[in-house]
Parts: structure tokens; C-alpha cells; sequence
């Protein structure tokens, strides 16, 4: 099902159910656009943009229940990467200085909600990463050319001089490992619409 003005609520009252699916049409739809709009941003750092877009929706999924009041979600997303890039502004600012044309406010305390998530945050980060690590190489080479490169089924098919059958049998077995291996895992839910985002 793709996004359209007439299914987007449906999508985001899906997603405050935890619904997977819901998360990754609107993953995959609202990405790149993220993406063309925080890469300029970011002075043309591609690691810089991956680890934003990363923290955008994971932020998302750990907040999914307030989406049943989200009438619109591409400014919501907009406002949470606005507020990703002044952070990072703000901690480059910290380390070398003012940087002309920026004035911070001073950062408060972090609230406990705040460390909270950002806690989760960092945990989901180091459960990926290891599961990753754990995947065959030829699985995991396929995962992230998939989801950390954007190419498609027929293009990994040749890169790697196989048939698209197989490049999709390989793709679904490396996601239900995953699976397997995280769900629940210390009592965190980690749905595969979030592993599959989530680079070595």
C-alpha cells in the first residue's frame, strides 16, 4: 500500500497500534525525501545524514503512540530533523567554537523521559549492529545493499551474479534471523522495519 493523502492516517493509526508495516511504508515513502533535505545540510556527509535519518525514526517508532494525533507526518518529520540538525550545530559549536550566523540556546538538563529514549536509543543501536555482524557474509552483504545503498532486487542480482529469486530468498532469511534473534530480546520489541535501517 503506498502513501497518499487519502491512507496517510489510516498508516499513522496503524502505527501507534505498532503496526511493522505501517512503519516501513511510511519509512520507505518519507526517507528520501528526509534525505535530499538533510544531506546539503550536513555539508554533504553521507554518515552524517545516515546517522539523522537513523535517529528520526527510531525517535518515530519509540513514540508511536502519540502518532494518533499526528494529522500530517511529513512536518513532524520535518520538525524533528530541523531540530537533529541544530543539535548537532549546537555540539560542533560546543567543541570549536561559536560558528557565525548561529546563536544556541543553552542546553538544559535532560529530563528523564529524554535519558529514557535516548538510552533505548543506543541500546537498539549496539543489539543491530551485533545481530548484523552475526549474519552470514553473503546475507549481510545483501542486507545492506538493500537498505543502507537503495539498490534494488535486480541490481544487488547482478552486482553479485545471482537470480533475483535468490537475492529475495536471502533477504528474507537474513531479516527472520534478526527477527529470531532480537525479538524481545531483554524485553525491547525491535520491529525489522527498524533493524534493516540500522547499518554495521
Amino acid at each position: 500500500m503506498k502513501v497518499t493523502l487519502e491512507n496517510e492516517i489510516q498508516l499513522l493509526e496503524a502505527l501507534a497500534r505498532g503496526d511493522e508495516a505501517a512503519f516501513a511504508e511510511l519509512y520507505y515513502f518519507f526517507q528520501p525525501v528526509l534525505h535530499t533535505f538533510i544531506f546539503p545540510l550536513t555539508g554533504f556527509s553521507k554518515d552524517e545524514t545516515e546517522e539523522i535519518l537513523q535517529d528520526i525514526f527510531l525517535k518515530l517508532w519509540l513514540r508511536k503512540e502519540t502518532m494518533i494525533i499526528v494529522k500530517s507526518l511529513k512536518p513532524y518529520l520535518f520538525r524533528m530533523a530541523k531540530n537533529r540538525l541544530l543539535d548537532k550545530r549546537r555540539r560542533d559549536a560546543q567543541v570549536t567554537g561559536a560558528i557565525a550566523g548561529w546563536q544556541f540556546a543553552q542546553p538544559g538538563t535532560e529530563t528523564g523521559d529524554a535519558i529514557r529514549e535516548k538510552m533505548q536509543l543506543e541500546e537498539y543501536h549496539e543489539l543491530a549492529r551485533n545481530a548484523i555482524k552475526r549474519l552470514t557474509p553473503l546475507k549481510r552483504s545483501i542486507l545492506l545493499l538493500r537498505n543502507e545503498h537503495g539498490r534494488s532486487l535486480d541490481e544487488i542480482a547482478a552486482e553479485l551474479s545471482m537470480t533475483k529469486f535468490a537475492v529475495k530468498k536471502h533477504l528474507y532469511e537474513a531479516v527472520k534471523t534478526l527477527r529470531d534473534q532480537l525479538k524481545h530480546y531483554k524485553g525491547i520489541d525491535i520491529p525489522v522495519a527498524i533493524l534493516i535501517i540500522i547499518h554495521l
